[in-house]
């Protein structure tokens, strides 16, 4: 019994230790040399790796996440918990149709300590200028069954970037190579990986009046937007600053 709980003492040790010199690594102090190693090359873990210090592309001045997009069963359920769980205010609800709608949600931009209150109307008003916000794409139909981003598929729908000008901004990803999935002034469609991404993935259970509905309601909003698939097929929407911004 001694020597098991010697053992036990000697690998929490270790193991404290390990992210101990993690923690040092990353916080600027010197770290003791690790005894961790990778059978295959030789390299010793762990090892922090910082970022370059070059500047951005001076192409890409301007640009900022704006949003992050996921799908939701229930609407209400949603912003009900945003709302009470993190302090996330409800600055609109769209309803493009009984089945059909878009939410968002967002902090109030100026102090984070409770100094900083922004009416409804200001949070509208700044929605293409500001970051962090949250939006909510409901499809409410039976059958749509949606997963946690613990779970593949899952409710992750998408992120969501403002750029100071929207066709140089074509241009400039066209330039680079970039995986254009929706180009700019392309008409969307209900189905494929945009549709997916912002909760158009089935819409089987809606009757055509509503499909063309959603359709007349969607399509001058989301024609002049790209669409950017990364590496992993996450898609990044991308508007342009004067872009779909306030609700009436």
């Amino acid at each position: 019994m001694l020597l098991k709980t010697i053992a036990t003492s000697t690998a929490l040790l270790a193991y404290y230790a390990t992210i101990h010199q993690a923690s040092a690594c990353i916080h600027g102090a010197r770290a003791v040399e690790t005894t961790s190693a990778a059978a295959s090359t030789g390299e010793m873990f762990p090892q922090s790796i910082f970022g370059s210090e070059d500047p951005s592309d001076p192409g890409s001045l301007g640009y900022f996440v704006n949003h992050l997009c996921i799908n939701v069963r229930n609407a209400t359920e949603s912003i009900d918990f945003y709302s009470k769980t993190f302090g996330f205010r409800h600055i609109f609800t769209l309803r493009v149709t009984e089945h059909f709608s878009i939410s968002y949600m967002g902090h109030s931009h100026g102090g984070k300590n409770g100094t900083g209150y922004q009416s409804v109307a200001e949070l509208n008003r700044e929605k293409n200028n500001a970051q962090g916000y949250l939006e909510l794409v409901s499809l409410s139909v039976p059958g749509w069954d949606l997963f946690a981003s613990a779970k593949i598929p899952n409710t992750f729908a998408h992120i969501g970037l403002v750029v100071p000008d929207i066709e140089k901004t074509q241009k400039r990803l066209e330039d680079i190579g970039a995986n254009i999935v929706k180009s700019f002034g392309e008409v969307p469609t209900i189905v494929g990986p945009v549709a997916n991404a912002t909760s158009l993935g089935d819409l089987s259970e809606l009757d055509q009046s509503e499909i063309d509905a959603i359709l007349a309601a969607l399509i001058p909003s989301n024609t002049p937007l790209i669409w950017v698939a990364d590496p992993d097929g996450n898609l990044i929407e991308i508007q342009g600053q004067d872009g779909f911004g306030v609700v009436n």
